[in-house]
């Protein structure tokens, strides 16, 4: 017998309605307080009630053990996979109430063609459909999507975050609306389970037999049931969140565990009633949750150190209605404040006082916000066509943009406030396959029955492809539309272990257990050495040159001083929530920096005592430079955040202007020089036009035209003097310019000329011609050399105007 079972046995759990002999009375299924469960019954005689537990409970295996084990099978592949939800043809039913709030870049985080051709930083309106501070226009929900309160460091860190939704009813401990990463919950209700997941969505999946797993490629994510019955649901990149058993009774059953395939984790610890106390983490990271006793909510996080509360990460005020009002930072600063009407989000303020306010409607039986204005002059209107699936918005100057969904609630097209119209293509997944750009010019992008991107092709019809490592995000290998590739290697718990160079150059990766590098050897085997601390901080660092540099933490495991291989120390005082405050130099010098609640520098001190000042909107952004001198710049700026004056430190001005798409088409310089920008419908410059103004008032003009292919590459520059060609190959590597003279030009002395490039596999410049002399060069890193490049022209450029 084993030391957990001691001789005397007793029945810990019975009927919570039905007793015998005073007695509650014990079933099949019911644990006895060594944690085992009795196993047979009487097969006539059924005892109904709830389960009660009368005694305490001893695992019969472990909890760090069960999960272990539970995961490592999983890792292992040893649930066996019943199919997808598409294969099996439950798409259409098993689909969450909505898409995750930010699905729409899930796809396609990988690819460079969405940054190239300008989309991502348009991304939430183009794509998502969200305007403003954000309003979501596919429902008329408001939205809070990147509420960060703290974090803290480890080899899984806690990092605290909050999202918001007006159309939530997920009871959650910071009221209505809200929920936390941690209040993930997995319910079954008959043949189907409902994940309850970090946005508050109920995720569908289907009931599984023991040693099963289902995949959801809307979702990414993998249900599994383990051989012991537990529930697990698992990520791509192989994060489990546990939850247990599940019993079919239609109640959430808590997350009880995040865990890598490393085996960091974090631990949730709960109270008998279910309500979460403690969050733990590899490395010995702890937090306590604290709730007032009467309203139950969440009013503090504390950090926990040696089973004492050390300092207070985040504190949460409250409304009388229980909703959240107002939340204070590590340094107890108010940065966040709330204020609702029947439930519904009416206003927030950020830390410095911008306003963003909401009114609501409801419109097909739905409240949805209507109108969205700023204390610093941002107004929104909105208007719904649910009929044709159709959001406008009308902003304050006057400008309209449109969104345009699907029966999923995704953008299939949307017009940005300029009339660039975008059209969007999506399979069944909800992945992005196709994206028509207001120039007309189309990106593709393709998947694996994972949901993975496999392949993009830009307008040109130039694809570039990617391979994944097994059933991850991790990717192997990168097939350039030159035929060039990067490849990579990883061990079977997905750390990086080798990356080739499309050469055939190897760097090699040795990881520890913690999977944490510790030797980099690269192709000339050249060794880098790192030491890390429990909380996978670099404590030592040795170059290949055998220097080191030594770091140094303080109890809030913020880095406050670095050591270098001269023995020359630079420390750092820092705010409690990591601003730098003070930076002591080895020579003695020191500077002191100040900040604003959101955490923004307002004042810099350098080591000679000289300090800058600047001045900040609601919105963070500069609005007054002063220097150690006393000389101001000044910033102004429109209702659509556009910078429209910059007075600089002789109270000259410089004016802009801008189109309905925000570009610049008007800049006046303080010596009455005007410059004008035109573009295509792709964004790319076309024309600049300057306007002089001379001595005895004449005006004078001259006009540079650009020439573009299809994807905005610049093919040719032409003004009154000469015209210069633009050559490139399919990497985009520049190969030459030429420059040719008209005949003005050549009454001025211009003559024709010719630069020209050269390059590895790897993009580095090998080479540099021009009719004068030429310029071998050792290769270096791709960057270093696509400036030097590029600094070349920059420089025949100059020679030409």
């Amino acid at each position: 017998m084993c030391e957990k079972h001691s001789p005397i046995v007793k029945v810990a759990e019975g009927s919570s309605s039905v007793f015998i002999n005073g007695k509650p009375a014990a079933r099949k299924g019911d644990k006895l307080t060594c944690g085992a469960k009795i196993g047979t019954g009487s097969n006539n005689v059924f005892i109904g009630g709830g389960t009660h537990r009368y005694l305490a409970v001893d695992d019969e295996v472990s909890a760090t053990a069960r999960y272990t084990v539970d995961i490592l099978l999983v890792v292992a592949g040893g649930a066996k996979a019943v199919g997808s939800i598409a294969k099996l043809g439950l798409q259409a039913g098993l689909k969450a109430a909505g898409p995750c709030a930010l699905r729409f870049m899930g796809g396609i985080v990988l690819s460079d063609a969405i940054v190239r051709f300008g989309v991502a930083p348009l991304a939430e309106k183009v794509l998502g459909g969200l305007h403003g501070n954000p309003v979501d226009t596919t429902t008329g929900r408001k939205l809070l999507i990147d509420e960060f309160d703290f974090s803290l460091p480890g080899r899984m860190p806690i990092e605290w975050t909050r999202f918001y939704a007006s159309d939530l009813n997920v009871d959650s401990v910071l009221g209505k609306g809200w929920v936390l990463p941690w209040e993930q919950s997995l319910r079954r209700k008959g043949s189907f389970l409902y994940l309850s997941d970090n946005q508050g969505r109920s995720v569908p999946f289907v009931t599984l037999d023991y040693n099963q797993r289902i995949y959801n490629a809307q979702e990414q994510l993998y249900l599994v049931r383990t051989n012991g019955g537990h529930y697990l649901v698992q990520t791509l990149d192989n994060v489990f969140y546990y939850f247990g058993e599940v019993p079919d009774d239609n109640q959430p059953v808590p997350l009880e565990r995040i865990e890598n395939a490393l085996g960091h984790f974090l631990h949730f610890v709960r109270s008998e009633d279910g309500v979460l106390t403690d969050i733990c983490s590899t490395g010995g990271q702890r937090v306590h949750l604290h709730y007032d006793e009467v309203s139950h909510r969440l009013s503090t996080v504390k950090r926990i150190v040696d089973g004492k509360a050390v300092e207070t990460l985040v504190r949460y005020h409250y409304d009388s209605n229980g909703q959240l009002n107002g939340v204070y930072n590590r340094n107890g600063d108010s940065v966040r404040t709330f204020s609702y009407t029947d439930g519904l989000m009416t206003r927030h303020a950020n830390a410095l006082g911008l306003g963003c306010e909401y009114r609501w409607e409801v419109l097909d039986d739905k409240p949805r916000v209507v109108e969205h204005w700023t204390s610093d002059g941002e107004h929104l209107h909105f208007d719904y066509d649910f009929e044709a699936r159709q959001t406008r918005v009308t902003d304050v100057l006057g400008r309209c943009a449109e969104v345009t969904y699907n029966k999923d609630r995704r953008v299939i097209a949307s017009t940005d406030f300029g009339g660039e119209q975008y059209r969007i293509a999506l399979d069944d997944s909800g992945n992005i396959t196709g994206l028509t750009l207001p120039d007309g010019n189309q990106l593709g992008f393709e998947y694996d029955d994972l949901s993975r991107l496999t392949a993009e092709t830009d307008p040109l019809g130039r694809t570039t492809r990617f391979k994944h490592h097994y059933k991850t995000t991790l990717v192997k290998q990168v097939t350039y539309p030159d035929g060039s590739t990067w490849q990579a290697r990883y061990d079977d718990r997905g750390n990086l272990i080798t990356e080739i160079d499309a050469l055939g150059n190897k760097t090699e990766y040795y990881n520890g257990e913690d999977g944490l590098p510790h030797t980099i050897t690269d192709a000339t085997l050249k060794s880098k050495y790192l030491w890390w601390n429990s909380l996978a901080q670099v404590e030592r660092f040795q170059d290949c040159s055998g220097k080191t540099t030594y770091y140094r933490y303080d109890e809030r495991h913020q880095l406050i001083a670095v050591t270098d291989a001269l023995n020359n120390t630079t420390t750092l005082e820092r705010k409690p929530g990591g601003e730098v405050l003070r930076i002591d130099h080895p020579d003695g010098s020191r500077e002191r920096f100040t900040y604003n609640a959101h955490g923004q520098v307002l004042t810099h001190t350098n080591g000679k005592g000289q300090t800058t000042h600047l001045a900040r909107n609601a919105r963070g952004l500069p609005v007054r430079r002063q220097d150690p001198k006393g000389l101001m710049v000044a910033y102004q700026y429109d209702k659509a955040l556009r910078l429209m004056a910059l007075t600089n430190e002789n109270d000259a001005t410089y004016t802009f202007a801008y189109d309905h798409s925000d570009r610049l088409i008007e800049e006046k310089r303080i010596d009455q020089l005007t410059r004008r920008f035109s573009y295509s419908l792709g964004g790319h410059l076309t024309q600049v036009e300057e306007t002089g103004y001379g001595e005895k008032g004449e005006r004078p003009q001259r006009s540079t035209y650009f020439e573009r292919d299809s994807i905005g590459r610049l093919l040719a520059r032409l003004n009154d003097d000469a015209r210069q060609d633009f050559a490139y190959d399919d990497n985009d590597r520049l190969l030459s310019i030429q420059r040719k003279p008209t005949d003005s030009g050549r009454k001025l002395g211009v003559t024709a000329e010719k630069l020209e490039f050269a390059y590895d596999i790897l993009c580095r410049l090998t080479q540099e011609a021009s009719p004068r002399k030429l310029h071998p060069h050792s290769p270096k890193t791709p960057s270093v050399q696509r400036v030097h490049a590029f600094t070349s022209a920059i420089q025949f450029l100059r020679s030409m105007m």
